[in-house]
């Protein structure tokens, strides 16, 4: 017995991958021109960005080791937890552009945002067109880019040293 052929890729996926691109753009922007309106050398980090930037890493880093190495893939728990990641990644990546606390500015380690608001689109494409191979592989350095990040972050002088060990 052959598996059924995957439903055609639709004209749909491509409008919404090109609407949540456009938004991701929207917030890159928006945190532009916030920082432009308040950047600079006097620039303090919000404490809520600090909290709401913990809040969606802490979970993103057992959750995306469990979808990485579970066994079973595909499957509606791997689907239902793949969306929690890729959001938790998104808002943790956008949210990064208001901690900028040890230079006043964007720094080298905000690479790894930028790289994660490219990445999961493409990661995303790559599961509907059935090309599960490039999938993985980008959702793979997507998680380590996020380890990398969190290992750069703990650095003494950097806003999560300061936060944790004063």
């Amino acid at each position: 017995m052959t598996a059924p052929a995957p439903p055609p890729f639709r004209a749909a996926h491509l409008r919404r991958i090109g609407l949540f691109m456009l938004l991701i753009a929207g917030a890159i922007a928006g945190a532009a021109l916030l920082r432009s309106s308040g950047g600079g050398p006097a620039y303090q980090t919000p404490p809520l960005a600090i909290w709401v930037h913990l809040a969606t890493v802490v979970p993103a880093v057992p959750l995306g080791a469990w979808l990485l190495w579970r066994q079973r893939k595909g499957d509606i728990a791997h689907r239902i937890g793949g969306r929690v990641w890729a959001l938790l990644m998104l808002v943790t990546a956008i949210d990064s552009f208001w901690i900028r606390t040890m230079t006043g500015g964007i720094g080298p380690i905000h690479i790894f945002s930028v790289l994660t608001l490219v990445q999961l689109p493409r990661a995303i494409w790559f599961a509907r067109t059935r090309q599960i191979d490039r999938h993985l592989k980008t959702m793979r350095g997507v998680f380590f880019g996020l380890i990398a990040a969190g290992f750069f972050a703990m650095a003494p002088g950097r806003t999560l040293w300061t936060f944790l060990f004063g």
